[in-house]
């Protein structure tokens, strides 16, 4: 059996790995991935601890691209292949560490995952034309794979969200707010933070796979937003 595998330059071994029992929750914490400057932004409405991930991803990407750029100008098309690949294989390796690092924080605090859905967002995101390469790339499907089956293996449960309004509502009243690139300000109650951290909020508050109001844990809500008067 060795030496036939030996004179073969591949083989293709199957391996079955048990997935564990989902686990009691919690609560959810939200995973935003249609960011600014970042791959992710996951918020634990529970701890108030937010973590980003992913700051290097758009430096990578406009890195790689500048010099395939030049590479194309010289005709070097094989080498433009290889230097692809190679951020591919980098990109690949992020993409495995945040994700292990995401699932690591919510299996360590009894919590599912809230997610947007990735339909919903390709169809209403208004993003940065520089950063639209992470939301319309492989790399940001690759991420969503990765936390699926890293979340069944550690018994983590997956929600998905409808994404509209979560970065335009307040986390912490529901009612519309301001968006001015990285910041976020409302005129209602006042809350000011990061855009995308007050949009990883109101994913981990919105109920899954619904589009309807959630309240949260200052009696906010997270569905349709009013829009609030100064």
């Amino acid at each position: 059996m060795v030496s036939e595998i030996q004179k073969k330059r591949s083989a293709y071994v199957s391996v079955t790995i048990p997935e564990n029992q989902q686990k009691e929750l919690e609560n959810y914490i939200g995973v935003d991935v249609n960011t600014t400057g970042h791959i992710a932004v996951m918020s634990n409405p529970k701890t108030a601890k937010v973590l980003k991930f992913g700051k290097k991803a758009e430096h990578i990407h406009k890195k790689y691209k500048n010099i395939r750029r030049k590479l194309q100008v010289k005709g070097k098309y094989k080498k433009v292949k290889q230097i692809k690949n190679r951020e591919n294989r980098i990109v690949n390796d992020l993409n495995h560490k945040i994700s292990k690092k995401i699932m690591e924080v919510a299996a360590e605090n009894n919590s599912g995952i809230k997610l947007e859905n990735i339909k919903g967002i390709r169809k209403t995101a208004k993003q940065r034309k520089s950063f639209k390469y992470s939301l319309h790339s492989w790399s940001f499907y690759q991420l969503q794979y990765m936390l699926e089956y890293k979340a069944r293996l550690l018994g983590v449960k997956i929600e998905y969200i409808n994404p509209e309004y979560t970065s335009q509502n307040c986390s912490r009243c529901g009612y519309l707010g301001i968006r001015n690139g990285e910041s976020f300000k409302c005129p209602h109650c006042g809350h000011v933070n990061h855009a995308d951290v007050n949009a990883a909020f109101n994913i981990a508050l919105r109920p899954g796979g619904q589009s309807g109001a959630d309240k949260d844990v200052s009696g906010g809500s997270t569905g349709a937003p009013q829009v609030a008067t100064v």
